[in-house]
């Protein structure tokens, strides 16, 4: 018999639906007047305005999904309850002030997750990589219990805000603040699926569709949103950034390299998230808040579509020639150093000043090196072209693309102001090494990208696509540990059962 959708749950569709108008509305109404909302243990400002309505609105589109994508199958009210549930903790995680109430929402998120992941009883390849994130999930609530534990004992309160306005105010040792910054680092690592925390995340490949859209989208986000709950105290913490940038950049190489060598798009949508969830560790590690925010949204709104439309017919595509290593190199080369004069001219425009900051330094970098691929693109996709219009074509898209990422970067500093504050700009040598590291592994990125034709014709290239196809066999290593550590903690509830 098929426990199929009732009133109840078109209900629940009707309640997402119009959280997701009244977040529209809370957003609409902090741009007018960005004074924060609050309410007892919950404030809404312009930040978590914005994010609440990215997760109401994939969480309301996945619902209606589901809908359909369900239709007929057994304990599909069960899943839609479960959807709904993770959806109203997430939420509520996103715009609490209050500690207890932050760590509730962030627990209750992860177990509603788990029970998605777990949908299909009957599919043996479900459990394992379930069960690594509900394990490492732990991890990370053990880690954000202690910060949350610290604080309270330390300055006296389990308000968030308060503690941000009492940061200054230490308690007797001096290590405390750099310590609740460090917990909060790794909850957010484990969170976020960053290395060595990450080979769950494209193995999750057996759940329904709608839980892939809403985990890569939503979810998986938290790690970041909990950085800018605490980013007043996490700026004041050298290592603490440097930690984030070191891991971020490990996991967009690892996240990069195995999604160039995989076959399925589910499986290439998954390692592209691990390896945007780096990228975006990355800038909370230069201390480039608003432009991890608009990664955080442009990545949410992105992965939601890929994953629900990933079951459509890929398009026909006109069979064409690789291109060679040396004119793809080239190409890359010309598109950077052309996008240095163009970078100039967008930061007169704008008023971004690329040379704020260490880290702004290293964005404006990254930014420069993906023009370089713009200017690949405009010479390898339009076949036939001649050379002069696809220079038009390029140096065109050159400062187009200048403009409005220094415009992006800007506007986001500007909007987000009120609620992030005015924060000190990292500088020591910690922030120059977290500055230099991710800017020389995506350089090498590039390189290597346009040298893959070559390298895959060595058999030390078919070698390491075998690798990366396999994630560099980090899912397999954390799988024995999670069978060792759930097999034990399984027979040990038996033998006192």
């Amino acid at each position: 018999m098929h426990n199929t959708a009732g009133r109840a749950e078109y209900a629940l569709l009707t309640l997402l639906g119009g959280l997701t108008g009244l977040s529209a509305l809370l957003l609409f109404w902090q741009a007018l007047f960005p004074i924060p909302i609050e309410f007892p243990g919950i404030a809404i400002d312009r930040l978590n305005a914005v994010i609440a309505l990215l997760v109401a609105g994939v969480g309301t589109v996945t619902y209606r999904f589901s809908l359909r994508y369900l239709d007929g199958e057994p304990r599909q009210r069960q899943f839609l309850g479960w959807l709904f549930f993770t959806v109203s903790a997430a939420y509520i995680f996103i715009l609490s002030t209050n500690l207890l109430l932050l760590f509730a929402t962030w627990s209750c998120t992860s177990l509603g997750l788990h029970q998605l992941l777990t949908f299909y009883r009957d599919r043996n390849e479900a459990y394992p990589p379930a069960r690594k994130k509900f394990l490492i999930s732990r991890l990370g609530d053990v880690a954000l219990l202690c910060a949350i534990l610290l604080i309270g004992w330390g300055w006296g309160t389990m308000d968030l805000q308060v503690f941000l306005e009492r940061i200054a105010a230490a308690p007797g040792w001096s290590l405390a603040s750099t310590l609740v910054a460090l917990l909060i680092v790794v909850a957010a690592l484990t969170k976020s699926a960053q290395f060595p925390f990450h080979s769950w995340l494209p193995e999750t490949m057996e759940a329904p569709t709608p839980v892939s859209a809403l985990m890569h989208a939503g979810i998986i986000n938290a790690g970041g949103v909990l950085l800018l709950r605490f980013a007043p105290l996490i700026i004041t913490v050298p290592t603490a950034l440097f930690m984030l940038a070191f891991v971020g950049t490990i996991t967009a190489i690892l996240g990069m390299l195995a999604m160039w060598a995989q076959t399925t798009v589910k499986r290439t949508l998954a390692w592209s998230t691990v390896s945007q969830m780096g990228f975006m560790m990355v800038q909370f590690g230069l201390a480039a808040f608003p432009a991890a925010i608009l990664h955080l949204v442009g990545h949410g709104c992105y992965k939601a579509w890929s994953f629900l439309r990933a079951g459509d017919l890929p398009r026909q595509s006109s069979s064409a020639a690789p291109a060679r290593p040396v004119r793809t190199m080239t190409l890359a080369l010309i598109g950077t150093l052309v996008a240095v004069p163009a970078l100039a001219l967008a930061a007169l425009v704008t008023g971004f000043d690329p040379l704020h900051s260490p880290g702004e330094l290293t964005l404006t970098t990254i930014v420069a090196l993906s023009i370089g691929q713009v200017w690949i693109a405009c010479f390898n996709g339009a076949a036939g072209s001649s050379r002069m219009r696809n220079i038009t074509t390029a140096g065109l898209a050159t400062v187009v693309v200048s403009i409005i990422v220094f415009a992006l970067y800007r506007g986001a500093g500007l909007f987000f102001a009120p609620v992030l504050g005015e924060m000190a700009v990292p500088t020591g040598p910690l922030a120059w090494a977290a500055a230099i590291l991710p800017a020389v592994a995506f350089v090498t990125l590039a390189l290597l990208y346009a040298l893959l034709p070559l390298f895959a014709r060595t058999a030390a290239g078919r070698a390491f696509y075998v690798h990366a196809l396999h994630g560099f066999y980090f899912g397999a290593i954390a799988d024995r540990l999670v069978d060792r550590i759930w097999n034990s903690f399984t027979a040990r509830s038996a033998e006192h059962a």
